[in-house]
């Protein structure tokens, strides 16, 4: 085949993507070499895309990428942490022999050179592709399950939060004691305020009973 859809990414070999406005033919794989769990990633270009069926039943076929890589090693890739920046050096290439890779376990990158730098010449930085309608978290927030059961203290108004928000956002503890004073005395203004209002109606019927 000459493309193949996988991981919401469009991959092509590099003879279909020559001359083409986008470029779908690099490609980046992720490899645990010496078990330590020190990750390398390699850079590379696809030139075949061959699929392998099984005979017998039940059906099965696998897709595999022949790549071209370039050398992972700091003499043909450099990486900068602190501006999240990698450059490939693409006249040096991978030599061992290890070309096939599996295409469920391949990502896409985009290689850019630099067209104001003689002396960046044989240097491309890899800028890293997202695939289509999905989003890539990197820190994940501890999710709540159904069978957890979440405490909720006391629910505060939005509007009164705003309200008594401190200008220079100030938390300040406060005790159960506390807060049933403070319901105390609400009630009991309340009951006068209550009282106050009967009060002032009386007194307006016996204004008016004068009147007539």
């Amino acid at each position: 085949m000459n493309k193949y859809c996988v991981n919401g990414f469009k991959f092509q070999t590099k003879e279909v993507s020559t001359n083409k406005k986008t470029n779908n033919s690099s490609v980046y794989i992720q490899d645990d070499v010496d078990g330590t769990g020190q990750t390398i990633e390699y850079y590379g270009v696809i030139h075949e895309i061959i699929e392998g069926r099984y005979s017998g039943w039940p059906k099965k076929k696998i897709v595999l990428f022949r790549c071209e890589w370039f050398d992972p090693s700091h003499r043909g890739t450099k990486v900068d942490h602190q501006h999240n920046i990698i450059e490939l050096k693409h006249i040096r290439k991978y030599r061992s022999y290890d070309h096939f890779i599996i295409a469920q376990n391949s990502k896409q990158v985009y290689y850019a050179p630099y067209p104001l730098r003689r002396d960046k010449a044989d240097w491309w930085v890899v800028i890293k592709s997202n695939p289509m309608r999905r989003i890539e978290i990197d820190n994940v927030l501890d999710v709540a399950y159904q069978n957890d059961v979440a405490i909720v203290h006391q629910q505060v108004d939005i509007e009164l939060e705003t309200t008594l928000e401190h200008p220079q956002h100030i938390l300040e503890e406060v005790s159960d004691d506390e807060i049933l004073n403070v319901d105390e005395e609400i009630s009991e203004n309340e009951e006068n305020e209550s009282f106050d209002n009967e009060e002032w109606d009386d007194n307006e019927n016996e204004t008016t009973e004068k009147e007539e």
